[in-house]
């Protein structure tokens, strides 16, 4: 008999398509509400993006976004994206080297944060921030505690 796995899951392509979405979505706000001093900015305008983005930032000029959504939001963004495509990218391994691979990121941002508050490394510490660099990580192993358990469970009863 066939065991049949009851997850929380997406497939490898859905979640490389997610992952990219939200790098993309980071980078335009980035792009739109950020100074043009930014090195996103500096490397789309080299590829010849700058009138486009230019346009862009025109248009949304007038509009009132909350700074979170400015300077929170897209690190958040580009950490579930780093770990749906990283996901994706080892689906078939169990080990401990990929969960070493997929915590990497999301450790160093949310340690680096705490160290700023610390005044250990350069920067502003912001809780914000930290919430955004944690939600995605504890909402992946969440999921996947929740996988493992309804796994053994349906193993148990099989």
């Amino acid at each position: 008999m066939r065991e049949r796995r009851m997850t929380i899951c997406l497939n490898s392509a859905a979640k490389i398509c997610l992952g990219v979405l939200f790098l993309i979505l980071g980078g335009l706000i980035y792009l739109l509400f950020r100074s043009k001093t930014l090195y996103i900015y500096i490397w789309s305008e080299s590829l010849g993006f700058a009138d486009l983005i230019d346009s862009l930032r025109l248009f949304v000029h007038d509009w009132i976004v909350p700074d979170f959504i400015i300077f929170s939001l897209p690190d958040g963004l580009y950490c579930a994206a780093y770990l749906l495509i990283i996901e994706a990218i080892w689906h078939e391994e169990k080990g401990w080297i990929k969960n070493l691979t997929l915590s990497v990121v999301p450790l160093v941002t949310i340690s680096s944060e705490i160290l700023q508050f610390f005044g250990i490394v350069r920067g502003t510490f912001d809780i914000i921030d930290l919430l955004c660099y944690m939600v995605p990580f504890l909402a992946y192993t969440m999921i996947l505690f929740t996988n493992n358990y309804k796994y053994n469970f349906l193993k148990t009863k099989l």
